[in-house]
């Protein structure tokens, strides 16, 4: 018996692979450059490529995957223009496209990544190399960690268009067609154990080029639906699988690879030739690595995928969507929650995605109008949905599921905010969530469910953690866009010049940020960025304040102040991009006081995290049917109506408490967004005791839309009154 090294050089001796320096000169420079940029090793991509490259892809799935995968996408997310979402196929599948080694490298890794967990995955292929190798007279390097990590990643990104999840369920479907994955360990067997991957990097060469004389040997109970995926349907072989009993043969009578799903032993491998002597064979070491499984579902139908880990009761399944859907419809029908993003329209959008199975149990759902009748704990500010009638059986229901149907009502309420989930099937996001942002309660009265509608930081960072899952991550509160599995969730800030349009909190776009080919994964607020501290400790900066305009004034819809073009600074910090912009304005009636001198104008550098902070901290004013752009909108000041200049901090004891103080800078993005952020931090922190020892007092901050009108501002700032001064933000 001969060693596996021994056969890898006889069949690179069979089967050539082409030169590293193809590209001569420039163009290989250029092509080094790109592929680095992108987070990849063009000498790891050689030294995969000189082993996967050897083997054959079958023509037709080879024609589907690249029709998946050619395209390229550019997202221009920001007004800076050099910080795009690079979706689509990058350097290492443009390169793949035109070069059959390449390609076949491409697709067998792209399936290797879908089913295993990233850094596990990395270390198995990198002790598989280096094995392979300890028989040789020469020491061959393995391709290094970090390098063959970053390959594996891009190749990820670059091919996520491509949907592996229907070619392993069908697999699945026939392999294991009355079994129910309760536990999820569905995803347990698709991972592929470490000594047969090992072999699996020759055996398949071997059988391609030599079918007539080898056969392949699995016994192993995990890995299976990979395998056949990888035999059968990437390379064209055919394969005999064993399982509880039964033999399903996937391909023509030719058989040349066989799988023992029934084995318990220690797994093990062997090339066997036309005599059954093995040309080498493989079993697990107890020192062997386990590979994790990936456990990621897509978008639509998810929450029906959630429900199946815990129980297989269709009966009880639809039972439990009815509940689910009920609830979060009356909540988002309760007054204080309706609103752009949480309406009955929004949630049930959102339900048949997630529950596209039982989209006919929420078609026949009459909008909980007698179903559940809901209330806020002013304690608490959490919502009380109550069974009517104490429906006994539905109590039961909930209580039998409690944890499954708040982890799904939470999973509701923050995809009802994020735009994009919709667009693509191709979105794959983890399918057990990390609970540490789902917060449950109980309650005294045995028919009533509790609920919290999660803010929009607890929705932003639910998402990004159901988008990277277990994967290690930066602080989640400096984040302003973070990518996973060629997807990124970016929060509006990002792609909004005026703070007014950051409404719809965040959406799910398909790219990774890139500036000028360089690929991150996460787009942090810069060190240096922070607008709270800038307003709080510059006092003398920002001290402007100036009543213009009182009752009984007429006003026009204007700015006081002339706008500036913004600016921005972008750094590198280990996997992100560092951003800042910075907001500036000037005060023209100083300019003419000082005869041309540079005026009083003033800039806050803040990062897109912070400028979202504000954006959400704020009431948006919904935009109304009147003229609404400055110079053609007027009103005469009613009363306890006051307009002013600056973004200094008033005395907010010396104004009634039902006063609306707004401030005059339509049209001058920045200054709104100054003038906000002055408002949120500095007024709030400002208030006097006057109106900060009633017990309910709050400084409401309204930010006028730009489809707005003067007058229609100025009444909704009126209604949102809290027991102090209102600010709102012309």
């Amino acid at each position: 018996m001969g060693s596996q090294f021994s056969l890898s050089l006889e069949l690179t001796k069979l089967v050539p692979f082409g030169s590293l320096f193809n590209t001569a000169g420039h163009g290989l420079v250029r092509l080094l450059r790109e592929i680095q940029a992108s987070g990849s090793d063009f000498i790891t991509e050689q030294d995969l490529a000189e082993v996967f490259g050897r083997n054959r892809l079958e023509p037709r799935f080879a024609s589907t995957f690249r029709t998946a995968v050619k395209h390229s996408v550019i997202h221009q997310i920001s007004h800076i223009a050099e910080l795009v979402l690079e979706g689509g196929a990058g350097p290492t599948v443009k390169r793949s496209l035109s070069e059959e080694g390449y390609f076949a490298m491409v697709v067998q890794l792209s399936l290797l990544i879908y089913t295993h967990e990233l850094s596990s995955l990395t270390g198995a292929m990198a002790i598989s190399f280096e094995r392979r190798t300890k028989d040789s007279a020469e020491y061959v390097a393995p391709p290094r960690y970090d390098a063959l990590k970053g390959t594996l990643r891009a190749i990820r990104e670059q091919t996520c268009g491509f949907m592996w999840e229907l070619t392993i369920s069908a697999v699945e479907k026939k392999v294991y067609p009355s079994i129910a994955w309760t536990d999820g360990s569905l995803y347990k067997v698709r991972t592929i154990p470490q000594v047969i991957l090992q072999a699996l990097l020759d055996a398949f060469t071997a059988i391609q080029h030599l079918p007539e004389h080898t056969r392949l040997q699995i016994s192993s109970a995990n890995g299976l639906p990979t395998i056949v995926v990888w035999a059968h349907h990437i390379l064209g072989l055919s394969v005999k699988v064993h399982i509880n009993g039964e033999s399903h043969v996937f391909g023509n009578e030719l058989v040349t690879v066989y799988v023992d799903g029934d084995y318990g032993g220690s797994p093990k491998v062997a090339l066997l030739n036309e005599t059954d002597d093995p040309f080498f064979q493989l079993i697990k070491k107890r020192e062997d690595p386990v590979l994790a499984p990936v456990r990621r579902h897509p978008i639509r139908d998810y929450g029906t995928r959630l429900y199946r880990f815990r129980d297989e009761d269709r009966k009880t399944e639809r039972g439990l969507v009815h509940l689910i859907v009920a609830t979060c419809t009356a909540v988002a029908s309760f007054p204080d929650e309706a609103s752009h993003f949480l309406s009955v329209q929004r949630v049930l959008s959102v339900s048949k995605l997630l529950f596209s199975s039982n989209e006919d149990v929420i078609d026949g759902i009459d909008l909980c109008s007698t179903f559940l009748c809901v209330e806020k704990r002013p304690e608490t500010g959490w919502l009380s949905a109550e069974f009517q009638d104490h429906d006994d059986d539905l109590w039961h229901l909930f209580r039998g599921y409690k944890k499954l149907a708040v982890e799904l009502m939470h999973i509701i309420f923050v995809l009802c905010r994020a735009q994009g989930v919709e667009d693509d099937i191709s979105l794959y996001i983890d399918v057990l969530p990390e609970s540490q942002y789902i917060r449950t309660s109980s309650d005294p009265d045995l028919h009533r469910i509790l609920i919290e509608v999660p803010s929009p930081e607890l929705a932003f960072s639910s998402l990004s953690s159901l988008l990277l899952g277990p994967a290690p991550r930066p602080d989640l509160e400096e984040l302003s866009v973070v990518s996973a599995w060629g997807w990124s969730l970016c929060l509006s800030s990002v792609s909004c010049q005026d703070p007014s349009d950051c409404t719809t909190g965040f959406a799910f776009v398909r790219g990774v940020p890139a500036r000028n080919g360089e690929r991150k994964h996460y787009i942090i607020d810069g060190a240096w960025s922070l607008m709270k501290e800038a307003l709080s400790h510059d006092t003398a900066k920002y001290s402007h304040f100036q009543i213009s305009h009182g009752p009984g004034d007429q006003c026009i819809l204007s700015s006081w102040t002339r706008l500036k073009d913004r600016r921005y600074f972008i750094g590198v910090k280990d996997d992100a991009f560092e951003v800042a912009n910075v907001l500036s304005y000037d005060d023209p009636a100083v300019d003419a006081k000082d005869k041309g001198v540079a005026g009083d104008g003033s800039s806050v550098t803040c990062g897109f995290r912070s400028m979202q902070h504000v954006s959400w901290a704020a009431r948006h004013v919904p935009p109304c049917q009147h003229p609404a752009s400055p110079g053609q909108s007027s009103l005469v000041l009613p009363e306890n109506v006051f307009v002013f200049r600056g973004v200094g901090r008033p005395r907010l004891d010396t104004f009634q408490p039902d006063a609306v103080l707004a401030g005059l800078v339509a049209g001058d993005s920045s200054a709104r967004w100054i003038l906000t952020a002055m408002m949120v931090h500095n007024w709030r922190a400002s208030l006097m005791s006057k109106w900060g020892a009633a017990p309910r007092a709050e400084l409401v901050v309204c930010l006028r839309s730009r489809g707005c009108c003067f007058e229609c501002a100025v009444r909704y700032a009126q209604s949102c009154n809290r027991g102090a001064p209102v600010g709102l933000v012309l």
